[in-house]
């Protein structure tokens, strides 16, 4: 019998993709399980979709609209945990497709502006998605554990506390891990990787948080 070979989605994987992702990277089949590359673009399509709802509550909340006045749509999701995994679900799976063609599409070319020779594109998406997982499945989790802790998203949202925190430290911690991915998986100078997967996306990062943060106390000052 052939040994089965090892997911993406193993326990142990998962602990080495956030803590050694160079081993996580490293391993000869990670490419090969197409399965569970496919998953991961998946569930990051589902990541994208519940950042967007929580952009639109934010932009409501700087519009000092609050939950009473959101847009139909936006309201119709509150409403019910139902209602928002059905557009998380719904919009993820379309979201996903783009996430695998246009940020695989983004992170090539980033690997060739550091120096990488022809890259497979199946290659640079595949990469791309998985070094997303470590902040993609944080969310999914936290949004699991919403459910069964609150009766719908609404009440989530106004609930929120150091949990979201907590998401946007692994946001941050994927720099490190495409940086990691980049330099291990494919040949690449390391100074200009630095810049293109490590310090340009952590300082895109902190100007946006340091532009929600100061707008979010300009209005509810």
């Amino acid at each position: 019998m052939m040994p089965t070979m090892p997911s993406v989605f193993g326990p142990h994987r998962l602990v080495s993709l956030l803590l050694t992702p160079r081993t996580y990277f490293a391993h000869p089949d990670l490419l090969r399980d197409r399965r569970g590359i496919l998953i991961a673009a998946v569930l990051s399509g589902f990541a994208g979709a519940m950042d967007r709802i929580d952009q639109k509550l934010v932009r409501a909340d700087l519009s000092n609209q609050g939950m009473g006045e959101t847009s139909t749509m936006t309201s119709w999701v509150l409403q019910s945990w139902m209602n928002y995994w059905i557009l998380v679900i719904g919009a993820g799976l379309i979201g996903s497709v783009f996430i695998w063609y246009i940020r695989g599409w983004w992170y090539r070319k980033r690997l060739e502006w550091s120096g990488a020779g022809d890259v497979a594109p199946d290659d640079a998406r595949s990469v791309a998605v998985l070094q997303d997982l470590v902040y993609v499945l944080p969310t999914i989790l936290l949004a699991l554990i919403q459910t069964a802790t609150y009766s719908n998203y609404a009440e989530a949202w106004e609930a929120s506390d150091v949990t979201g925190m907590l998401v946007l430290i692994f946001v941050f911690w994927s720099c490190w891990t495409s940086y990691c991915a980049a330099t291990t998986v494919f040949t690449v100078q390391k100074s200009k990787a630095r810049f293109w997967f490590l310090i340009l996306p952590l300082a895109f990062y902190v100007v946006i948080l340091g532009v929600v943060t100061m707008l979010i106390s300009m209005f509810h000052h």
